[in-house]
């Protein structure tokens, strides 16, 4: 069975003005178009998740990402776990109310870092998961850092580390906006979308694509084209940018159907 490995950008899935704060309606929503993708298809799916006003917040007051500073950073690590951990909770609660088979894994128990880098680990566990019928959902997490003591793995940094021993033929980062724009689209009207990324264009897309918004301590655009880019090369999938706040763009997407969005390639 072709495999999708799909992200769901946490500004789709919580309110990033409101710490711990969900939106159930659109994960459900969300979960349903998979589901029916995922039975029409008959493609296997890794679903991840990420952290949104669940997981940020607390680990850009305590610093998390630059490691244990203080006497307050592994209260704040743990803090920060808990409240993605929480997150995924409910996503697969709500999956197991739906009849989905979504078994979640936490990448602190399978990954570590060192220098903010994932240097080891291990997905077997992910591997025999996908062979009995399951949907491993994985999402951004505190992980051990063996330079700094602790690190934040994003929901890219983890599907980046597991891609390319799964050889997934699509790799969907799901956002708030309709793919890659030249300019910020929420305050540029102008703004032009840029259909098809390349080896071509990676590096000048890369240098011109801002920075997070809103809170964002795993670096914003920037960070997850480069990193969708990595992933489409080292695999050999296609890459798509798409926004998951359009009623039925992801369903018809997983289906193989166009949808407006931005296209990665080798």
């Amino acid at each position: 069975m072709d495999l999708y490995l799909i992200k769901i950008g946490g500004s789709v899935i919580t309110d990033t003005k409101r710490i711990n704060v969900a939106k159930r309606d659109e994960i459900e929503r969300l979960l349903t178009e998979i589901n029916n993708a995922r039975k029409k298809s008959k493609v296997s799916i890794i679903l991840g998740n990420g952290a949104g006003s669940f997981g940020h917040i607390s680990a850009k007051k305590y610093r998390i990402h630059e490691g244990l500073l203080s006497k307050d950073s592994i209260k704040g690590s743990i803090e920060t776990q808990q409240a993605v951990r929480a997150l995924n909770s409910l996503i697969v609660d709500i999956a197991l109310d739906m009849g989905m088979p979504l078994f979640p894994f936490s990448p602190s128990s399978f990954v570590n870092k060192k220098g903010r880098i994932i240097v080891d680990g291990f997905i077997s566990q992910i591997k025999l998961a996908l062979k009995e019928g399951f949907i491993p959902s994985i999402y951004g997490d505190v992980v051990m850092d063996a330079k700094q003591g602790v690190a934040i793995a994003s929901t890219e940094d983890v599907l980046n580390f597991i891609a390319p021993s799964l050889k997934p033929k699509k790799i969907v980062l799901g956002t708030d906006v309709d793919g890659v724009f030249d300019k910020d689209p929420f305050t540029n009207r102008g703004a032009v979308l840029i259909e098809r990324i390349d080896s071509k264009n990676i590096r000048k897309i890369v240098a011109g694509t801002g920075g997070a918004k809103k809170i964002d301590v795993t670096g914003g655009m920037r960070t997850k084209v480069a990193t969708l880019h990595k992933m489409v090369v080292k695999t050999g999938a296609t890459g798509y940018v798409v926004n998951l706040t359009k009623k039925g763009r992801l369903y018809k997407l997983l289906s193989g159907k166009e949808v407006r969005c931005t296209i990665v390639r080798k």
